[in-house]
């Protein structure tokens, strides 16, 4: 049984992620039966066949993947359907220079424990009684499966993997981590890791691995890189800071190779608040991309916490939001360490697309808009030069 179909038109066919070989379409309404997309490539005056893919699909929301593409190619894509077809235009990125050296992948706001989604709490699982467990657990399980096989050899938890401060929630997490036993995992609080509803409960030691929050900073060197992570949750409130790890973060940022730093908190760029949730004030945020820039200018900082994507230029520093695992759109980040540059994709969770096209009717239906971002704010490259 599927979902009812939400009170709004369903989100379009669209491309979702465009890598150097790899792209994603997706869409929020099809009729059952079999769905192709064909790639055709121009190079050299020529419009050649370069990718081809036949899935049956079940009816409703879906997507489709073509890799092994040619990079820096003008593409044409037709995805064809029982009754109809759309034809979308993209170009696959630039290669990243140099090897590629290393993958990682990180998931936010899994919200484990949360019964309902939406401005007024209204949207909840109505297939929840088919299944075993409840769909925050499914969206993280679905999204940690895929990014394994995308090739992710570290996961970064960037916060909020729990709904609220409580055994039960973080047996829950225990039990999701468990799942990836091969899977080297950092994890950070978000500020639903730290509420008030059991405040007198320090946070816990998670699943088998006892995997740690990060209370301050930690890093992880990668081939490539160094993985920074750190805490910008304040227990009993939803805004962050990162006064406990400012100062060891740039300590750890003063290194011989590129960085990638994760927090929970997006970074505010007006001094006022202009839309919810809120996060590091922008005096502070100034504060801290000036002094990361100087202490190592080849660096990307990423977060969750505002359940949408953006990509955006901060004193010099690339910084870059990733939506939510458990809601619309339903994603994963991947990063892909070259010689030369680090590559941000983020990717929609097959398994839970019918969850997550109902998803997007929150706040009227005005979240399937305000969420996704600009395809270049999802998928990018930066070079290090």
């Amino acid at each position: 049984m599927s979902l009812p179909r939400p009170p709004f038109t369903a989100s379009p066919v669209q491309v979702w992620a465009v890598e150097d070989r790899a792209i994603q379409v997706i869409w929020g309404h099809l009729p059952e039966g079999p769905v192709t997309l064909e790639a055709r490539g121009s190079s050299g005056g020529l419009n050649r066949p370069i990718g081809h893919v036949t899935e049956h699909h079940a009816g409703g929301p879906g997507l489709l993947e073509l890799d092994a593409l040619p990079p820096s190619t003008e593409l044409t894509l037709e995805l064809s359907w029982r009754g109809g077809t759309r034809t979308l235009t993209t170009r696959t990125d630039d290669p990243t220079p140099g090897d590629e050296l290393f993958r990682f992948a990180t998931i936010s706001d899994v919200h484990l424990g949360a019964v309902h989604w939406g401005f007024l709490k209204t949207m909840i699982d109505r297939q929840a009684h088919l299944h075993d467990d409840p769909y925050p657990l499914r969206c993280g399980r679905a999204a940690l499966a895929e990014a394994a096989a995308w090739g992710a050899q570290l996961l970064v938890i960037k916060g909020d993997l729990v709904q609220h401060r409580n055994t039960v929630n973080f047996n829950q997490a225990g039990l999701l981590i468990d799942e990836f036993p091969e899977l080297p995992m950092l994890l950070i609080p978000g500020n639903h890791d730290v509420d008030l509803v059991e405040s007198d409960m320090a946070l816990p030691l998670l699943g088998q691995r006892q995997l740690a929050y990060t209370q301050s900073a930690a890093a992880e060197d990668v081939p490539g890189a160094r993985v920074i992570v750190a805490n910008s949750a304040i227990p009993g409130a939803g805004r962050g800071t990162l006064e406990t790890g400012h100062e060891q973060i740039l300590d750890l940022a003063r290194c011989d190779r590129p960085v990638f730093v994760a927090v929970h908190h997006h970074f505010q760029r007006y001094g006022t608040m202009t839309h919810w949730p809120p996060g590091i004030g922008k005096a502070e945020a100034d504060r801290f991309f000036r002094e990361l820039h100087r202490a190592n200018p080849r660096a990307l900082v990423t977060s969750g916490h505002s359940h949408r994507n953006r990509q955006r230029l901060h004193h010099g520093v690339t910084f870059s939001e990733v939506g939510s695992t458990k809601d619309w759109p339903g994603v994963w980040g991947g990063y892909v360490v070259h010689e030369g540059g680090i590559r941000q994709t983020v990717r929609k969770t097959r398994a839970m697309v019918e969850w997550h096209e109902y998803s997007r009717g929150a706040v009227f239906g005005a979240w399937g808009l305000w969420s996704p971002g600009r395809p270049g704010e999802r998928c990018f490259s930066l070079n290090w030069g």
